[in-house]
């Protein structure tokens, strides 16, 4: 079942994204850290507060998984089609219930949230070493936009 998160759900949430942070920093030690997410961003975001919603897929009375939205505009550029955008934050399902589905279902609600409150179009970043996610995403209809490069000053 995908519900809209609850403040109960909090502790599960904060595990679910040590698992991600965890993960992060093992496709990228340098620019990230095994750590937790800040609780009061959390409460904000379940609050429904700046444009965030979160919503949790419980199985067996345990979320299993979770996805953060946030609604944005175009940035206020002459060259950019004012446009609204469904930002999808993070996408997180439990490790140890990867490859049921809970991904695509999660996706599937956030599809549905941005229709129902009239946006343009989804967008995500993801890592470029996490092809798993990069796969889902584009099996479910995802398209590359642009593309993020950087270069360690250290190598220079």
């Amino acid at each position: 079942m995908i519900r809209k998160a609850q403040l109960s759900d909090l502790q599960r949430i904060k595990e679910l994204y040590f698992q991600l942070f965890n993960q992060m920093e093992k496709y990228e030690p340098f620019y990230m850290e095994k750590t937790h997410q800040d609780e009061e961003f959390l409460k904000k975001v379940i609050a429904e507060e700046d444009f965030f919603t979160a919503f949790v897929y419980e199985s067996a009375k345990k979320v299993e998984g979770f996805a953060i939205t946030h609604q944005q505009e175009s940035l206020p550029y002459n060259c950019f089609v004012p446009l609204k955008c469904l930002y999808l934050m993070d996408i997180v399902v439990d490790e140890n219930a990867r490859g049921k589905g809970i991904g695509t279902a999660l996706l599937n609600q956030v599809k549905i949230f941005a229709k129902e409150n009239k946006v343009d179009y989804l967008e995500l970043n993801v890592l470029a070493k996490n092809k798993l996610a990069e796969a889902l995403y584009i099996r479910e209809g995802f398209e590359n936009y642009s593309k993020s490069m950087r270069l360690k000053i250290d190598n220079v």
